[in-house]
């Protein structure tokens, strides 16, 4: 069964609703000073940096927003990687052996080029959020699906495009996805220009739905989902 043609979505192992709203009392001020503070620092020692930007601030969903603001403005979208990716995963689509040995060398390739140059694709956003927020104590996961790009919509996808994360903040999951929070690519020079988008952050499940279907249903957060 095609997940597109899903009309009710049933899911029983992951809490449900949880939105940004839950954490409608915490001032993330600090988290997103701290972020600002240490712009610019590389990634050789991530430890260190999770350390810096967490190490101060008292609950996991202020640490988890001081990562997030950080990844979202200091990494940039690389087009020419995602236009690498796209094209080998519609080539390999119907060989499953040669999309998993082609991932495992593109991978490798992602993220030298993400701690060395601070470039990358969703794969790279969602690995190193996952990273520092393990790193900081938090349970995180990436979540593999389809995302629209450029004009084509949802339905239209036949092969898994876009990834991004799920964060585990006071017994609930959440949604968020930092590569479409950065910024945009400039269409005419192929560069990324950061633009950050705070809608990203821990929102509605019923409105990540929309831009947004997981390979695994279960991630879509909710207690019963409909689409058109």
């Amino acid at each position: 069964m095609r997940i597109f043609t899903l009309v009710l979505i049933f899911v029983f192992m992951l809490p449900a609703w949880a939105q940004r709203s839950d954490f409608a009392e915490i001032d993330f001020g600090k988290a997103d000073l701290l972020a600002r503070e240490h712009k610019g620092e590389d990634l050789k020692a991530i430890p260190i940096l999770v350390h810096k930007l967490t190490s101060s601030l008292d609950t996991d969903v202020e640490k988890f927003r001081a990562i997030y603001m950080w990844v979202s403005q200091n990494i940039r979208g690389d087009y020419h990687l995602m236009v690498e990716n796209n094209s080998m995963r519609k080539k390999y689509q119907n060989d499953s052996i040669a999309l998993v040995n082609w991932n495992q060398g593109f991978k490798k390739e992602v993220f030298k080029i993400l701690r060395r140059k601070k470039r990358t694709l969703c794969s790279g956003y969602t690995y190193l959020i996952k990273e520092m927020a393990n790193l900081a104590g938090i349970e995180c996961e990436i979540v593999d699906g389809y995302g629209p790009i450029n004009k084509l919509k949802l339905e239209k996808l036949k092969v898994p495009n876009h990834s991004w994360n799920a964060v585990k903040l006071e017994g609930k999951w959440y949604l968020c996805d930092s590569t479409w929070a950065a910024g945009y690519t400039d269409l005419e020079t192929y560069l990324f220009k950061f633009d950050y988008d705070d809608q990203y952050f821990l929102m509605a499940p019923e409105e990540f739905a929309k831009t947004h279907m997981p390979v695994d249903t279960s991630w879509l957060l909710l207690d019963m989902a409909s689409r058109e």
